[in-house]
């Protein structure tokens, strides 16, 4: 009887060393992602595991996922703003197909100067170009079929992770992010958004690996009439991203995603990190397909994405003309930051001001970019350097993000 009544008396400890084991368990997969993971003795930039799941995230179209798992991109909690103050956008600022110096865009280059940093005087690339320069001068577009209808000829697009959940008026809403600039937009998965669609934005899927072929198959017969280009795999050569050897995506490439070519769709190549393996990835690729017994032409890719995570404007520059070189055809920058991940200091404010503004004009100025858009626009950077976000952890535009749809 003694026993009994000692096993009862055990009952609540035990539940409650139960109910810690379990939590346990169910640690949060944010913090199995937390900046740590992108150690900078990985030598390069791990990007966000989480993207794995971007399919999942976006496949509701307009509702909140209730998939088990989901990594959801929430705010933080903190308060850090890109150049000391949100860019605040109009909630009736759905753009025109057409913009032009009268355009309700540019009557927000107050709100863009006023978040340059006080110290930008001893450097003119420091500062923040005049916003009203955007709608006044004509885009130097340069390849690429446009299926768009907002901006068209306009090189920046919109690297977008947060879905259709939110509509105008809200922060969170794809419509504010456009501005006089942006003409184009991609998920990191074959999920397209229906208020950009609405809106005019040139939708681009990806097929973003190997476990994505489902989803690619089954989101194509929904694609909105904008789809001219797309994606291939998202870093294959990165461990936590695509991760597939270049001699196995072949069987994809042709397989999945050629096909889409006797539709009119362009298609861009896979974009590596810009570890050195990144472009030897992409030739032994481009040999394995011919090896295989392919045609050259089915082999060859009609623009190829890079990515690049670094702190020099030089280097960068270098980097893209070598990889240019390197493949012989024209590029797109579809992610970048000011983020060093070899060891070294991050970048200040200043100096992610001074990448951005810099490398937006370089950019421009190259006919072989066909498109850039930087990283990124979201809540929660996931350990990319706070500086560089274009979205707030509330859902507001940032300065940096302001200058980008109404100036870059």
């Amino acid at each position: 009887m003694t026993a009994i009544i000692s096993l009862f008396n055990l009952l609540p400890t035990l539940a409650i060393l139960g109910a810690a084991l379990s939590g346990i368990e169910q640690v949060p997969s944010a913090i199995a992602h937390n900046p740590v993971a992108r150690s900078p003795r990985d030598g390069y930039h791990r990007h966000l595991a989480s993207r794995q799941k971007l399919a999942d995230n976006i496949a509701a179209r307009g509702t909140t996922p209730k998939k088990k798992g989901l990594i959801r991109r929430q705010a933080d909690g903190s308060k850090c703003r890109v150049r000391g103050q949100s860019y605040t956008a109009s909630s009736s600022s759905a753009p025109a197909p057409t913009p032009t110096a009268s355009d309700p865009a540019a009557s927000t280059s107050s709100a863009v100067d006023a978040a340059a940093p006080s110290s930008a005087a001893a450097d003119s690339s420091s500062a923040a170009p005049a916003a009203s320069s955007a709608a006044a001068t004509t885009p130097t577009y340069s390849g690429g079929a446009n299926g768009g209808s907002v901006n068209v000829g306009s090189k920046l697009g919109i690297a977008w992770p947060n879905g259709a959940w939110d509509t105008q008026g809200t922060p969170n809403w794809i419509g504010n992010y456009i501005g006089n600039k942006a003409s184009w937009y991609y998920t990191w998965s074959p999920f397209s958004v229906s208020t950009g669609d609405e809106l005019g934005l040139e939708y681009v899927p990806m097929l973003w690996g190997p476990g994505h072929v489902a989803d690619w198959y089954a989101q194509q017969g929904s694609w909105p009439s904008t789809v001219k280009n797309a994606l291939f795999f998202n870093e294959p050569n990165q461990k936590g991203q695509c991760d597939v050897a270049a001699s196995d995506a072949v069987q994809y490439w042709i397989n999945d995603y050629l096909p889409l070519r006797s539709k009119g769709i362009r298609l861009g190549q896979a974009a590596p990190t810009n570890a050195p393996d990144g472009l030897v990835w992409i030739q032994d690729f481009q040999k394995a397909c011919t090896d295989q017994g392919h045609s050259q032409a089915d082999c060859t890719a009609d623009f190829y994405p890079v990515h690049y995570y670094d702190t020099n404007v030089q280097r960068f520059q270098e980097y893209v003309t070598n990889y240019h070189n390197a493949v012989g055809g024209n590029l797109w920058v579809t992610e970048y930051a000011c983020q060093d991940y070899n060891g070294g200091a991050q970048c200040s404010d200043q100096d992610t001001w001074n990448f951005h503004t810099q490398m937006a004009g370089w950019f421009e100025s190259q006919s072989y970019i066909e498109r850039f858009s930087p990283f990124g626009v979201m809540k929660d950077m996931q350990g990319v350097n706070q500086a560089n976000a274009l979205m707030n952890p509330d859902g507001s535009i940032t300065s940096l993000g302001g200058w980008y749809i109404t100036t870059a």
